[in-house]
């Protein structure tokens, strides 16, 4: 799990950071609130296409294939923007670092579900969940202080760089990952057939609405701070607070689902979370909105790892990679939908109704968890 872990991290925080470099890129070449939101949707256009054949080929050829396909596209994504500042480059960038972690992160959370005994399954998707975390902090606040001190450019080859460690460790590593498991009693692999297990879809949902608040946060709290006249490091360093909460909160996530349900930690911490979200427009300085990215943090980094546990054990057997493919690929349609919504709301309105937005999502996410 340790070098699982690592590999997770180098990859995941090219992808985090490229967020933030992303966005303070357009927003210096001139690009509209709306032409950000198109390019929020963007990361989500290859998962959506490719998130299911990536939870087949996991299952079908093993984790070690699709990784190597996922390194190796971040990394190419991280050289573009490293070699060309332009809107029509950052929409190659964002399409590529899509279609690479899609399959390096499918790949990823199946070979942590089959990894060791299943007792130890809950441990282990901790574990993942906090390199996760780690690397939300890493990325965004070297991305902050990179392009402060050297420019966007020099922040993109430093995660070229994260990529390309990642890629060759992969490429020594000839044994590393699962093997491939066939489908129970040669099972046929039909995505509606998944769709129709009620539970499963249910969280698949769920996790879509989820991973649209966050990935809303990560794009428009940078929006948020350059308007109240924060720099790039600062704007970071808020970020990376949020990563730290979230890594808390799954160091202690064991501890905690053994006195409450995960459908009530769920419920009450989304309510919270909404709550949080309201008051965000509202907070124009440093320590408060440091506060209010730790409590969201806190409240937001304790459903992924419940939603990966609960996808991998309602899984068919032989089908967890295409289980797991399947929920991402909600993600990503959350990731396309949301983010042209939130583009025509931010542009009418700057970032307040998009924070409004993320709270209607987590109170939605409370009901169902309830359901």
């Amino acid at each position: 799990m340790r070098l699982i872990m690592l590999l997770c991290i180098s990859v995941h925080a090219c992808y985090i950071g490229s967020k933030v470099v992303v966005s303070l890129l357009a927003l210096q070449l001139g690009a509209s609130q709306a032409a950000i939101g198109l390019l929020a949707a963007l990361y989500g256009v290859a998962p959506l296409l490719l998130g299911v054949h990536s939870g087949r080929l996991a299952d079908t050829a093993g984790t070690r294939p699709p990784m190597l396909i996922g390194a190796a596209l971040v990394a190419a994504a991280m050289l573009t923007g490293f070699l060309f500042q332009s809107i029509a480059s950052l929409v190659v960038v964002t399409v590529l670092l899509g279609m690479g972690f899609v399959y390096y992160n499918v790949a990823v959370q199946n070979f942590t579900g089959s990894y060791g005994p299943p007792e130890h399954r809950g441990r282990n998707f901790s574990w993942l969940s906090m390199a996760y975390s780690v690397s939300a902090f890493i990325g965004p606040v070297f991305a902050g202080f990179m392009i402060d001190q050297f420019g966007h450019a020099a922040a993109f080859l430093g995660f070229a760089a994260f990529a390309a460690a990642a890629l060759i460790v992969l490429v020594v590593n000839r044994q590393f990952g699962s093997q491939a498991v066939p489908p129970a009693g040669g099972a046929t692999r039909s995505m509606s057939e998944l769709l129709r297990n009620a539970p499963l879809r249910r969280v698949v949902i769920m996790s879509g609405l989820m991973v649209s608040a966050w990935e809303l946060y990560l794009f428009y709290m940078p929006l948020h701070g350059i308007a109240i006249g924060l720099n790039a490091s600062t704007i970071g360093l808020v970020l990376g607070v949020y990563a730290a909460a979230a890594f808390v909160v799954r160091f202690l996530l064991p501890l905690m689902l053994r006195h409450v349900s995960s459908v009530r930690l769920l419920s009450v911490s989304m309510v919270i979370a909404a709550a949080t979200f309201v008051a965000l427009p509202g907070l124009k300085t440093v320590w408060p909105l440091i506060a209010a990215s730790f409590t969201i943090g806190l409240l937001l980094g304790l459903c992924q790892p419940v939603m990966m546990m609960l996808s991998f054990e309602r899984s068919p057997a032989g089908r967890t990679g295409e289980v797991t493919g399947l929920r991402l690929t909600a993600n990503n349609i959350a990731r396309i939908v949301v983010p042209v919504i939130s583009g025509a709301l931010g542009a009418a309105g700057g970032a307040a109704p998009v924070f409004w937005m993320n709270a209607v999502n987590l109170v939605a996410i409370s009901w169902m968890a309830r359901r």
